[in-house]
């Protein structure tokens, strides 16, 4: 006797574990333009928490330079708003 498959066999194909590293330029993006234009931490204490742990970890995608580039802006714009 032949046991039907328990979750169902899906025919969708499988998306990449690797991000697209446009899609991670995308959004590093948006987040250093909302720092950018704020005259104040934009977040609460866990979403800053987060943040910190997050885009640094997002820039592993990006090529060195770019990575370096935009984790130095995300630490600048903490700094400055950090101070006001």
């Amino acid at each position: 006797m032949n046991q039907p498959d328990l979750f169902g066999a899906s025919s969708a194909p499988k998306r990449s574990a690797r991000p697209d590293p446009a899609e991670v330029r995308r959004r590093l993006e948006a987040v250093l333009d909302l720092l950018r234009d704020s005259q104040s931490l934009p977040w609460t204490e866990d979403e800053l928490r987060f943040h910190r742990t997050v885009v640094p970890q997002m820039t592993n995608w990006l090529e060195p330079q770019d990575a370096d580039a935009m984790k130095r802006e995300f630490q600048s714009h903490l700094e400055r708003l950090s101070a006001a």
